[in-house]
């Protein structure tokens, strides 16, 4: 499998991370300062969305194991991205609101939660079908492949926020057809895959198990189960990182602009460096690779204490940092499902569905700890309060550095675990 085709079949990342960046770090900002809601009822519905969402992952899992029309639940899931998104910001079409009220939350409420659906339709038989190929073809560079196409995708997220960003406050239809481009290119190309390639699995000898059967197996694999531990952390450490950055920039140093600029930094330096990463372990041992990431991240948390007495710059500096040595964590954990499954290879869809059912619950985690931690210090839209700058500081550099360093200590103990296990493609330590 030459590098082009693996090209080819992460496309429809592109539109998934251009969808979950601009709604898990901008959304929640525009929604408090444009639409005037309460940050802690849109830190619920963030909550209640994903959770509630993240139930269907196992079913979808097994089903597009079952089925094989990965292709089909793939397509469906490009919908739902797209028609979630404009669900979510039509209420910008109304321009500056007047009385709020529960009609108020009715729209952004549907918009997440089938922006999330869709995440489901769409990451899982992406997965489960690029884990099946890589059995195949170990060493086609699949996995590295979709994490640069997705990066990308949140990069142009990231450069999509200058535009949106001076709308947030006003709205408007300017606002609503700028992101309907967008989308509409990004769905589009996501396509492509799906229109020149098949899922030639035969679908008789590809489901042994029942659901139930299945899932048992699942609950039994410890080696799936660090893996999806640290992962749960990683998210939710990337998750509030991002969606917070907005808001230090903006009331903490004053710099409203910052925040998109280190948005941009710090993905296309995880970008450049997944590629990086993937050469490396091929010749050295991964293990090894992805905890000098993980300790590099973490050391490099206590430094943005600078930008607090006056060295706002040192922020890219950081993102570009951190970015570098997350590229790893990006790579490292989805390829690592695939090597944990390979004695059940017919469930790559529900280990991969359990896989997102985590990252969900954590990405469902942040903007709620995120929106009750603000609406608790009494952050206000144009006030400056030191409770709040606090607040907002403390999410922004102890909270994500925390999880990192939890699962950093997972990492240790998943080594410990797989030297008594069989494993793929490891490098001699």
């Amino acid at each position: 499998m030459n590098l082009s085709t693996t090209i080819i079949l992460a496309l429809p990342m592109l539109l998934g991370g251009f969808v979950q960046f601009v709604i898990s770090q901008f959304y929640q900002k525009f929604a408090t300062d444009s639409l005037l809601l309460d940050s802690a009822i849109v830190g619920g519905i963030f909550f209640v969305s994903r959770v509630t969402d993240a139930v269907l992952d196992p079913v979808c899992g097994y089903l597009s194991d079952k089925w094989r029309r990965r292709r089909s639940f793939i397509a469906a899931g490009v919908i739902a991205l797209s028609g979630g998104m404009l669900l979510a910001f039509m209420p910008a079409l109304a321009g500056s609101p007047g009385s709020i009220n529960a009609a108020s939350y009715a729209l952004p409420a549907i918009g997440i939660f089938v922006i999330y659906l869709g995440v489901t339709l769409t990451y899982i038989p992406h997965y489960a079908w690029l884990g099946a190929m890589q059995s195949v073809n170990p060493g086609a560079p699949l996995f590295a492949s979709r994490a640069v196409i997705e990066t990308l995708g949140t990069i142009f997220g990231a450069v999509a926020l200058k535009l949106l960003v001076p709308y947030q406050k006003t709205g408007g239809t300017t606002l609503f057809l700028l992101i309907a481009a967008m989308l509409a290119v990004l769905a589009l190309l996501g396509a492509i895959p799906l229109a020149r390639y098949r899922d030639t699995f035969p679908a008789a000898a590809q489901a042994p198990h029942s659901f139930v059967e299945a899932l048992g197996v699942l609950v039994k694999n410890r080696r799936f189960g660090l893996i999806a531990a640290m992962s749960f952390f990683n998210q939710f450490a990337a998750t509030t990182l991002l969606a917070v950055s907005l808001y230090f920039t903006d009331y903490v140093l004053g710099q409203s602009g910052l925040g998109e600029s280190l948005a941009v930094a710090f993905l296309l330096s995880a970008t450049a460096l997944v590629p990086v990463w993937s050469a490396l372990s091929q010749r050295f041992n991964r293990y090894r690779l992805w905890a000098m990431a993980l300790v590099c991240i973490i050391i490099a948390f206590p430094t943005l204490l600078l930008t607090l007495s006056g060295f706002s710059v040192w922020l890219i500096v950081f993102a570009v940092f951190a970015g570098g040595f997350a590229g790893a964590v990006i790579l490292f954990v989805p390829q690592e499902i695939s090597f944990a499954t390979k004695d059940s290879t017919a469930e790559e869809g529900l280990y991969f569905a359990a896989f997102t059912f985590v990252n969900k619950s954590a990405m469902a985690c942040a903007p709620l700890v995120i929106g009750l931690a603000l609406s608790f210090a009494g952050y206000r839209v144009g006030a400056r309060e030191s409770a709040v700058a606090h607040t907002i500081s403390v999410l922004f550099i102890a909270l994500p550095a925390a999880a990192f360093i939890a699962s950093l200590l997972l990492l240790a103990r998943y080594v410990r675990l797989t030297k008594t296990q069989d494993t793929i493609g490891d490098k001699p330590a």
